[in-house]
């Protein structure tokens, strides 16, 4: 499994060069190469090849939101599908503890289990469009 880039070591006014640069994030050398080829900003015309911090958080940054996925309230991310996926045949168990609730169901083109923490709150929304087996703790 690849390691998370750290973002807290980064400065954003100094340059780094690729060694020092997977040092601050946490990545090898080589990773901090790929992201190069896949756009990350290096200063032309010096040697060594220097990269500006801003531009080595901001592509961080960039990435991670890629990866992101952005559900509606009432579907789910599913693990295997790698989609946004609706709950199978519209139901969903919801465990309430202190304040948090969390939703559990299948996804509805593979029949993986399936979960996301809510807000107590939106329960009465979530409810309108999925059947709802409550069970509080």
């Amino acid at each position: 499994m690849p390691k998370k880039a750290r973002l807290n070591g980064i400065k954003a006014f100094r340059c780094y060069t690729f060694e020092e640069a997977a040092e601050a994030s946490g990545v090898t050398p080589r990773t901090i190469r790929n992201w190069v080829v896949d756009g990350l900003p290096v200063m032309d015309g010096m040697r060594p090849a220097l990269i500006r911090g801003d531009d080595l958080r901001d592509h961080i940054k960039s990435q991670r939101d890629k990866r992101s996925v952005k559900t509606r309230i009432d579907t789910f991310y599913c693990v295997c599908c790698r989609a946004e996926r609706r709950a199978a045949e519209g139901m969903a168990d919801c465990d309430i503890v202190s304040g948090r609730a969390k939703l559990t169901a299948l996804c509805d083109a593979c029949g993986t289990v399936v979960a996301k923490p809510v807000s107590e709150a939106l329960i009465p929304q979530i409810a309108r469009t999925l059947d709802l087996k409550i069970t509080r703790h």
